[in-house]
């Protein structure tokens, strides 16, 4: 279950926001790559939230999970299984079927950015996951 320690860093990431800035957090975008299960990161940051966060409004959009292969394929990765410890080598290429993959996106988490109650703050992207 990493989407509680991915939600856990973006949680903590805006208390330190709201705290510096002395403000609510009203609103924050998101871009979470696919294999960070965006749906189940959602819940997550709303369901540790607390009160801090029951109103902030969590808008998400998702990166698609992207792989280039040695052959030269470089595309679209849609049967990856996102469960698997080393997640690349749950595919093969549509191109050669091989399985010498790298993932290109998909792994994203970035605060975008947030708005406060008495405006809006930019954020610097934070850690990669996986």
């Amino acid at each position: 279950m990493h989407e509680v320690e991915l939600a856990t860093r973006v949680l903590n990431a805006l208390h330190q926001i709201s705290a510096d800035q002395g403000a609510r957090v009203l609103e924050v975008n998101l871009r979470v790559g696919e294999i960070n299960e965006p749906s189940s990161l959602r819940l997550w940051l709303k369901k540790l939230g607390g009160d801090e966060f029951n109103s902030t409004r969590f808008n998400i959009v998702k990166v698609p999970i992207m792989i280039k292969c040695k052959c030269g394929y470089s595309g679209d990765a849609k049967s990856l299984d996102t469960h698997l410890p080393e997640p690349e080598l749950g595919i093969a290429c549509p191109k050669c079927g091989g399985h010498e993959l790298s993932i290109t996106s998909g792994q994203e988490l970035e605060i975008v950015d947030v708005k406060l109650e008495k405006g809006k703050v930019q954020k610097r992207q934070t850690k990669k996951s996986r």
